[in-house]
């Protein structure tokens, strides 16, 4: 509920064709992003990626279990916790049908940016780049 745009349920079997992934205003403390939680366990691929389709100028989220984001001054956020964040970063989409679909028919996209992050790891939402902490690390 933190984002302006927020999942509010959607199977994630039928995830991937128009109207699958219900969605609903939030109360908008974090405009940039549409967030999606128990990403891993529960298959929510289809289900963030169609939400990224109808909201292009929005970055999608996927927190697995025991995973979260601080955010930062600057718009920065960093990952904690034992698990993971999907990113998907739909600004440079060369292909998105979502919008001349009728309602339940299957979407495509193409040159979706996805990135795996990992405690420690942070993200500039407003520059859309990553930081990912060194091989060497004492948290890898």
């Amino acid at each position: 509920c933190m984002s302006t745009e927020m999942i509010t349920g959607g199977s994630s079997k039928e995830s991937f064709f128009k109207g699958a992934v219900g969605m609903s205003k939030g109360m908008e403390f974090i405009p940039e992003l549409i967030i999606d939680s128990h990403f891993i366990t529960r298959g929510r691929f289809g289900r963030l990626a169609e939400a990224v389709a109808a909201f292009p100028n929005l970055l999608g989220v996927g927190l697995a279990e025991d995973t979260g984001m601080v955010i930062k001054e600057c718009n920065t956020f960093e990952v904690i916790g034992s698990g993971m964040v999907l990113l998907f970063d739909p600004s440079k989409l060369k292909h998105n049908n979502q919008k001349i679909l009728a309602q339940g028919e299957p979407m495509s996209l193409s040159n979706l940016k996805t990135h795996v992050l990992s405690n420690g790891d942070r993200f500039n939402i407003r520059k859309r780049k990553i930081k990912v902490l060194p091989l060497d690390s004492p948290f890898v």
